[in-house]
């Protein structure tokens, strides 16, 4: 078998034993720490699932682009790949950003400021 997917079927089943675990207690306060507390030990499987392809010979590659000296990936991949790397990374903070902003409207929706708001919005709908 080959060890970087054996460590991440490992890790699938932390995934699934913190998802069962919250769910498994009535009190929401118990089951989040309980929950919590699995998670935090299974961090440790990350590093070995990163180490795996150097510690054990398996199928997959070393590293390419994060090598200290110069990547193994031909430039003709390499900057597209980083491009596209930055992108994502970028439009994921701003889709958080939006999710985040809508959130907190959502939790506060009872304060004056965020009705304010919603009328604000309204009036230039309308």
């Amino acid at each position: 078998m080959d060890a970087r997917l054996t460590s991440e079927l490992i890790l699938l089943f932390l995934y699934l034993g913190v998802i069962a675990l919250y769910h498994a207690f009535d009190d929401q306060k118990t089951a989040s720490k309980a929950a919590g507390i699995l998670a935090i030990v299974g961090v440790i499987n990350l590093p070995i699932i990163h180490f795996s392809v150097e510690w054990w010979n398996t199928l997959h590659q070393g590293a390419t682009i994060t090598k200290f000296a110069k990547p193994s990936i031909s430039n003709d991949m390499l900057w597209p790949l980083l491009l596209n790397i930055f992108g994502f990374a970028f439009f994921f903070g701003a889709v958080t950003m939006v999710r985040l902003k809508n959130e907190i409207i959502s939790k506060e929706s009872h304060r004056p400021w965020v009705i304010e708001l919603a009328q604000k919005t309204l009036r230039k709908e309308g």
